[in-house]
């Protein structure tokens, strides 16, 4: 070939390279808005009533997955209810034997009908309480 037949030669590829490179960018961004909106039509087919607030019924909609499966714990030894196991050790606010403050509760001002509850019948209804309080200090003074 010829200096002049290399020259067009060279010239009709350098426009393809910058077509290729305008459709390549284009193709790019089609590509990542396509990635996307795949992201987020997969999000919602794995949503089950397990993993967000739809019905049990919505779980066998055509096109989407079945909900995995529990995994059991402890196959090989005993099934464990939930919560406290008994025999556990538990820690709770224990009632006192002899509280410091003890206090009757009556029924006392007027009932939303507008009748006064000074005379009200005793249901014999216990209400009881217990408050623990760390002790205030008192006489505490600067040496």
């Amino acid at each position: 070939m010829t200096r002049d037949e290399l020259i067009v030669v060279v010239r009709l590829q350098a426009g393809q390279i910058t077509a290729q490179a305008g459709q390549i960018s284009e193709l790019m961004e089609v590509n990542e808005a396509l990635a996307g909106r795949l992201g987020k039509l997969e999000h919602l087919l794995s949503r089950n009533s397990g993993n967000s607030s739809n019905p049990p019924s919505k779980d066998d909609d055509l096109g989407k997955p079945a909900p995995p499966e529990k995994k059991e714990r402890d196959k090989d030894g005993p099934k464990r209810s939930r919560g406290k196991q008994s025999g556990a050790p538990g820690s709770h606010l224990a009632w006192t034997d002899s509280p410091d403050d003890h206090r009757d509760r009556f029924l006392e001002g007027r009932c939303d009908c507008g009748n006064d509850l000074a005379g009200a019948r005793d249901l014999g209804v216990v209400d009881r309480y217990q408050q623990h309080e760390i002790p205030q200090v008192s006489n505490l003074e600067p040496s």
